[in-house]
C-alpha cells in the first residue's frame, strides 16, 4: 500500500467509513423534481442526524464556509425490481434512518395540509417518489445494491 493510500485511509471520517447515505427516486421524475426532493430530504436528514454535517471551515483570510455532509450521498433511481414503498418498509424494519417524499407534497399549499394528509393514514404509502436512507454501509448496500445510479 502506497503512502497516499495510507494517508487517505487515515483521513476518512469513521462516520463515512462505516455509514452510507443513499437517495433513490422514481425514474420518471424530471430533473427539477429530483433536485427538489433531494434537497428536501437531505435537509430533513441533517435535522435527524446532525452528526453528518462537518464543522465550519475558515479560509486563509478567515471567511467562514459552512460545513457540508461528511458522508457522500449516492444518487440512485428505481429499476422495476423493488418499489419505493417496499424499500421504505424494508429500510424502516431494518432501523435505518428513512426519510420519504410523498408525491402529494407537490400539490399541498402548506405543511399543515401535507401533515393532515399523512396523519389519517397508516405507514403504507403508495405515493412515495423519493427516499433517503442513512445507516450502516452493509445494511444500506443490502437494501439498494441492485439499483442503478441516477443519470
Amino acid at each position: 500500500m502506497g503512502t497516499n493510500e495510507v494517508n487517505s485511509e487515515k483521513s476518512v471520517d469513521p462516520l463515512a467509513r462505516d455509514n452510507k447515505i443513499v437517495f433513490v427516486c422514481e425514474k420518471a421524475l424530471a430533473a427539477g423534481q429530483v433536485a427538489n426532493r433531494a434537497a428536501v430530504l437531505a435537509t430533513g436528514l441533517t435535522a435527524k442526524a446532525p452528526e453528518i454535517v462537518g464543522p465550519d471551515i475558515q479560509t486563509e483570510n478567515k471567511v467562514p464556509i459552512p460545513g457540508i455532509t461528511k458522508i457522500p450521498i449516492t444518487m440512485l433511481t428505481t429499476n422495476g425490481t423493488v418499489t419505493l414503498a417496499e424499500l421504505y418498509q424494508k429500510a424502516y424494519n431494518a432501523n435505518c434512518k428513512t426519510l420519504i417524499y410523498l408525491s402529494r407534497a407537490q400539490g399541498q399549499r402548506s405543511y399543515k395540509e401535507y401533515s393532515d394528509s399523512i396523519q389519517c393514514q397508516s405507514n403504507q404509502f403508495d405515493d412515495i417518489d423519493a427516499i433517503l436512507l442513512y445507516g450502516p454501509k452493509k445494511q444500506i448496500n443490502k437494501l439498494t445494491g441492485s439499483l442503478p445510479l441516477l443519470r
